[in-house]
């Protein structure tokens, strides 16, 4: 599993959202997965760019959670063993979704059918997950940033050196994991075993008869007192 590639595959699978919705709408536009700069937004319309432009990474626990993360691993010998991981990174990821056409109409629509597409997906799951990165029970919730205002926007589009865009802000969480090993213990699997009186068997037990290890009579050592 390669996990350090999560930042990468959360950006696929929103990008195949996107695309998804723009198909089945069968609209003209292309969705991508870039930096919305005056150049590529002129070159590439009628389009719909969806842009990371805010990564913070945080160290937390989740509710019912150890400190550790676990995972189990079978090797060649068939042997189970409990590995140990260093603390993943928990990250909020920022996203913005903006859209080019040459009709001001038109880029409307679009941004109007990447939103759609977000609001009918806000969680992804199973084969919704794009990459290599992702556990089997991992799912990814995408919500409206609230945070995201017109200044905000404004100073995203500055820094890619043009002037405020209409766009929309999205926010989401996922985890980088580490592949450095802090534990490894091979897993004992418990084994119970019934002792019990062979001649007197508990209620609905197989009698020592029926697995054909009847046990002998008690050998009398002294014959019984008068």
């Amino acid at each position: 599993m390669s996990k350090h590639q999560v930042i990468r595959d959360v950006g696929q699978t929103l990008l195949g959202v996107l695309r998804a919705e723009l198909s089945a709408q069968k609209s003209k536009a292309k969705a991508h997965l870039a930096a919305p700069t005056a150049d590529f937004l002129r070159r590439n319309a009628p389009c719909l760019v969806l842009h990371l432009y805010d990564l913070r990474p945080s160290v937390d626990v989740r509710a019912n959670e150890n400190w550790q993360v676990e995972e189990e691993v079978t090797d060649d010998k068939g042997e189970t063993h409990v590995v140990r991981y260093a603390r993943p990174l928990e990250m909020g990821l920022r996203y913005l979704i903006t859209a080019a056409a040459e009709d001001v109409g038109d880029e409307h629509e679009i941004l109007a059918i990447g939103m759609k597409a977000f609001l009918d997906h806000p969680k992804l799951h199973g084969d919704q997950l794009l990459g290599d990165s992702f556990f089997r029970q991992d799912a990814l919730q995408l919500h409206p940033d609230t945070d995201f205002t017109l200044e905000t926007a404004g100073s995203v589009f500055a820094g890619l050196g043009q002037g405020t865009r209409l766009a929309v802000g999205y926010r989401t969480e996922a985890r980088l994991y580490s592949g450095r090993e802090i534990g490894r213990s091979k897993r004992v699997r418990e084994r119970h075993i019934d002792v019990f009186d062979q001649l007197r068997p508990p209620p609905g037990s197989i009698s020592a008869r029926e697995l054909g290890v009847e046990a002998k009579p008690p050998k009398i050592v002294s014959p019984p007192r008068k």
